[in-house]
């Protein structure tokens, strides 16, 4: 059970949770199109389009920098 335990606590952890996060929120943020329903520009503000998936990558990526630093950049603490 101690073996199980401490797999368990390397692989759930601050660190491979915050980062996996992260990298998945900027792969969003700079990848190809994924699909036309994902891409649907919202807005264009100085040429960078706005995106259901680039907005899915910044909350992703906000939520890694959330678990890695023990901040709260998008106040969710408040809220719940």
């Amino acid at each position: 059970m101690k073996m199980l335990n401490d797999i368990q606590g390397f692989l759930v952890n601050k660190w491979t949770l915050g980062g996996s996060l992260l990298v998945v929120g900027v792969s969003t943020l700079i990848t190809p199109p994924m699909s036309d329903v994902l891409n649907r520009v919202w807005a264009s503000p100085m040429g960078f389009d706005i995106t259901i998936l680039r907005f899915m990558g910044v909350l992703t990526f906000a939520l890694g920098i959330a678990v890695l630093t023990g901040e709260d950049p998008i106040g969710v603490k408040k809220e719940v």
